[in-house]
């Protein structure tokens, strides 16, 4: 099981990552905006989407004020699809515990490491969530 975030707000993105946490399933997340995009991979028992970003409530960057370059969302898509195939077959390395970052202007591929963070409120030591899941 997988599932592949394509959706365009923190809202749902935030609950999706809570959902996943919860039941251990792996979550495939994407986001583009403007000739910027980024995948990331969040397996049980690693950093999850709420680690990564904390506040909730859109920021003031948003598709609809900023726009997005549509093969951004096609690049992004695809290494989304790319990342569900690979945990499905069990094949590769996926992105777990790494941001990769695209940059349209330069067509240049970017990976940060990713930490979990003992505080998250989702996958956190003494989240609510983690004690539910167990």
């Amino acid at each position: 099981q997988v599932v592949v975030d394509a959706t365009d707000n923190f809202e749902t993105r935030f609950a999706l990552n809570a959902a996943c946490v919860s039941a251990g399933v792996p979550l495939v997340s994407g986001a583009a905006i403007r000739m910027e995009g980024q995948v990331a991979v969040f397996r049980p028992g690693g950093p999850c989407y709420r680690c990564l970003y904390r506040e909730e409530g859109e920021l003031l960057e948003s598709c609809e004020r900023n726009g997005v370059l549509a093969p951004i969302v096609g690049v992004i898509g695809s290494m989304q699809a790319l990342e569900a195939v690979k945990i499905l077959m069990g094949v590769g390395e996926d992105l777990a515990g790494r941001l990769l970052l695209f940059d349209g202007y330069s067509a240049e591929w970017r990976t940060l490491k990713l930490r979990r963070d003992p505080e998250c409120p989702v996958c956190g030591t003494s989240s609510e969530w983690r004690v539910a899941s167990g």
